[in-house]
C-alpha cells in the first residue's frame, strides 16, 4: 500500500534487470509511492542520476562489463544518501552478508516470491524515510524498533554516548509518527537548574515568582499532539523526576504556581548517556520513573563499534556541506577513508559531521588526501595501523589485540581462498569459514586474477608470516605489480600493503 502524499516524488533506478523478473520489483515499488526507471546498464544509470538522483538503486548481480556490486559501490561514493541492493537468484546467508558487507545495503533474492520482494523493499524503504544511514547491524535492529513503535504512543528510551545520534532517532520516531503534523521539541534536562527547568518543562502563573510577569507556556504545552525529547533524562533533579512521572501516568500537570491541571497529549522520548539502573541504585534516579520511562529500549552503538558506516555517513556529510556551500566535491583517496576508519572517534557521529564540515570547507573542490586529516587522526593511524583498539590501556594488551586480529585476519583468509580454490575446480569439500571484507569471487579464478599461483601450498604448520609474504608477492605478480588492485584483491589498505611489503622486503 502506498504511504502518504508526502513520501511521493521518490524514485528507483532498475538497472539491468531482466524483463521476466521487473514485474514484481515494478509492483512493489509502486505499490510503496515509488516511481520506477529502467535502464540496461551502470553507465546508463550513472547518466541518468545526473539528470534525476534516485532514492534507490537496485542493480541486477551480473551487469554487462560489471557487477551490481561494484556498480553501487561506484555509485554510494558519488551519492551515499542513495540506498542501493543487489538483485539476483537465491545465495546462501554468508555470499548475502558479504555482499552488504562491501557496500551494498541489501540483497534481493527475485525468485523468492513477492512476500520475501516486498519485506526486504519496505525494510529499504523504512531505513530510507527514517534519515538513518548504515548498514550496521544493530542501527537496523533500531530501525525495526522505530517501525513498530512508531504509531504507538509507548514511551521510549535511547541509550548511547554522546554524539551517537540519540535525537536523530527520536526525530525518525516522530517523522514515522501519526503525530509528524505536530510540534517536535527537544530539551536538554541537565542544561538548566533546577528551577529554570521546572518552569521550562511545565511553565508558570503570572506573579508566581520574581519576573513573572506574565502567565507562561511550558514545553509539554507547546508539544500537545507532538512529540517530547527529555535529553539527558538522567540529569534530571529528584524534584522534577516526581512531577514527570505524574505527567507520564496521568497526562496533566500544574504550572508553578497554579492550581489547576492542565491536560496535555504528549509522545515523551527520553535519551542518556547514562547508566540510569546505576543511577537508581545510587539513588539519584526514581526507581518508579526509570520502570516508566525504560518501556522500550533502543541502545546506539558507538562509532568504533559501526566502522563499516563511516564511509558512509563522512560522504554523505560532506555531500551535504558542499551542496549548502555551493562547493563541487573533489573526492577522498582511499588510504584517506581508511585512516578515518581506524580512527576511534570518542565524539562519535558528531565528532565526524565536524571533521567532514572542515574538510568539505578546506579542499574548496581539491581531493581529499591523507595528509589533510587533522593530526589526531594521522597519528591513530600510525601508532595502531592494523587493527582498531581502544586507547587508554596497558601497552601489552593493545600488542595482544593487535597481533590475534592479525593473525586472525590472515587464517581467515587462508581458510577463505581454499574454498574458493575448490569451488573453481568443482571440489564440494570445502572449509566452513565466514567470508572476509572483501573476497575474491570464483569467477575472479576462473578468469586467471586469482591470489593464489598453483605453486603456493599451505601445510599444517607453516608460519603464518610465510604464508602472508607469499600471498602478498603472488598477488603482485598476478596485478603486474599494481599495488592499488593488489590491495583490493587482498582486502586491505594500500597503507597497510606498503607496510607489508616493507616488512617482508618486497619490491
Amino acid at each position: 500500500m502506498a504511504e502518504s502524499q508526502s513520501n511521493l516524488g521518490e524514485t528507483a533506478i532498475l538497472v539491468g534487470i531482466p524483463s521476466d523478473k521487473m514485474a514484481v520489483l515494478d509492483e512493489i515499488l509502486q505499490g510503496n509511492g515509488i516511481e520506477t526507471i529502467k535502464v540496461s546498464d551502470g553507465s546508463a544509470a550513472l547518466r541518468q542520476s545526473k539528470r534525476n538522483l534516485p532514492s534507490y538503486l537496485l542493480a541486477w548481480r551480473d551487469l554487462p562489463f560489471t557487477s551490481g556490486l561494484k556498480l553501487i559501490q561506484t555509485y554510494k561514493r558519488r551519492h551515499p544518501r542513495v540506498l542501493a541492493a543487489v538483485v539476483g537468484p537465491q545465495i546462501s546467508a554468508e555470499a548475502r552478508r558479504s555482499i552488504v558487507r562491501q557496500g551494498a545495503d541489501d540483497y534481493i533474492e527475485i525468485d523468492s516470491g513477492p512476500g520475501h520482494i516486498e519485506t526486504i523493499i519496505r525494510r529499504l524503504v523504512v531505513r530510507k524515510r527514517t534519515g538513518i544511514i548504515g548498514r550496521n547491524e544493530r542501527m537496523l535492529q533500531a530501525v525495526e524498533i522505530i517501525e513498530s513503535i512508531a504509531r504507538t504512543k509507548v514511551t521510549v528510551l535511547v541509550t548511547g554516548e554522546s554524539g551517537t545520534g540519540k535525537e536523530l532517532i527520536a526525530r525518525a520516531i516522530h517523522k514515522r509518527s501519526n503525530r509528524q503534523a505536530g510540534p517536535f521539541i527537544a530539551v536538554n534536562c541537565g542544561a538548566l537548574p533546577e528551577g529554570v527547568l521546572e518552569s521550562e518543562l511545565f511553565g508558570h502563573e503570572k506573579g508566581s515568582f520574581t519576573g513573572a510577569v506574565t502567565q507562561r507556556k511550558g514545553i509539554f504545552e507547546l508539544a500537545d499532539k507532538g512529540t517530547l525529547l527529555l535529553d539527558e533524562v538522567g540529569e534530571m533533579p529528584l524534584g522534577i523526576q516526581v512531577k514527570l512521572l505524574r505527567v507520564l501516568e496521568e497526562e496533566c500537570f500544574m504550572r508553578v504556581g497554579g492550581t489547576r491541571d492542565v491536560h496535555v497529549d504528549v509522545r515523551v522520548i527520553a535519551s542518556t548517556n547514562r547508566n540510569l539502573k546505576h543511577l537508581v541504585e545510587e539513588g539519584s534516579f526514581r526507581r518508579d520513573l526509570f520502570y516508566r520511562l525504560n518501556v522500550v529500549t533502543i541502545d546506539l552503538p558507538p562509532l568504533r563499534e559501526r566502522r563499516e558506516d563511516i564511509q558512509t555517513i563522512f560522504l554523505a556529510f560532506v555531500e551535504d556541506f558542499c551542496k549548502e556551500n555551493d562547493i563541487e566535491f573533489g573526492g577522498i583517496s582511499d588510504d584517506a577513508l581508511v585512516a578515518l576508519e581506524n580512527y576511534d572517534w570518542p565524539g562519535n557521529v558528531r565528532e565526524l559531521r565536524n571533521v567532514a564540515e572542515s574538510l568539505a570547507i578546506l579542499s574548496r573542490g581539491r581531493r581529499i588526501t591523507l595528509e589533510d586529516l587533522p593530526e589526531h587522526i594521522l597519528r591513530r593511524e600510525t601508532e595502531h595501523p592494523d587493527l582498531p583498539v581502544r586507547v587508554g590501556r596497558p601497552r601489552w594488551e593493545v600488542e595482544r589485540d593487535l597481533l590475534f586480529g592479525r593473525l586472525a585476519a590472515i587464517e581467515e583468509r587462508i581458510a577463505y581462498l581454499t574454498n574458493v580454490i575448490l569451488n573453481a575446480t568443482g571440489n564440494t569439500h570445502s572449509v566452513p569459514v565466514s567470508a572476509p571484507y572483501n573476497p575474491v569471487h570464483a569467477e575472479e579464478v576462473k578468469s586467471g586474477e586469482s591470489l593464489l599461483h598453483d605453486e603456493i601450498v599451505v601445510r599444517p604448520g607453516t608460519p603464518l608470516k610465510q604464508v602472508e609474504r607469499e600471498l602478498i608477492e603472488s598477488t603482485l605478480r598476478k596485478v603486474k605489480g599494481n599495488r592499488k588492485r593488489a590491495a583490493q584483491l587482498l582486502g586491505i589498505g594500500e597503507r597497510t600493503l606498503y607496510r607489508r611489503m616493507k616488512e617482508y622486503n618486497l619490491t
